[in-house]
């Protein structure tokens, strides 16, 4: 059985998890290019719904209310939908590699249900957090660390 690893992405530190995930203010860059912010917008809307919550998620940096759900391209990236508000609306900029794929285009459509299989029953799928909580962006404090 091969296992396939998604990575988590753009969960924020917040009053309650201050140390567990990275900084949002620390990944703002009003010098991003449109067409890379473009990119990613697009990218992120694309994502399939795999996962919801109860409670809604809130913006770090301006407080409103940020979305229930969680989102896949099946191949590289699991992430919350409120990820493109904070792209769209204060200008962060995520790291290279999911810029990188961004760039090659929306994710394409993934089936929600073999998604949950995949984690939950035969465990082909993982998701790994920590690659993101070793993320500092451009503001933090020394160069990126890695587990």
């Amino acid at each position: 059985m091969s296992q396939k690893t998604l990575r988590l992405i753009g969960y924020w530190a917040g009053p309650s998890e201050p140390e567990v995930w990275p900084d949002a203010r620390d990944f703002l860059s009003p010098a991003m290019p449109a067409e890379d912010r473009d990119a990613v917008v697009t990218y992120l809307h694309s994502g399939t719904v795999y996962l919801a919550f109860a409670g809604y998620s809130v913006c770090r940096v301006c407080g409103i209310l940020n979305g229930t759900t969680e989102l896949t391209d099946g191949e590289h990236f699991v992430w919350p939908s409120g990820l493109t508000h904070y792209v769209k609306a204060h200008d962060l900029r995520l790291p290279d590699e999911v810029l990188a794929v961004a760039r090659r285009g929306p994710a394409h459509p993934v089936d929600p249900f073999a998604i949950e299989r995949a984690m939950l029953e035969t465990r082909e799928l993982t998701v790994d957090e920590h690659w993101w909580r070793s993320r500092t962006g451009s503001r933090g404090s020394g160069p990126e660390r890695h587990p």
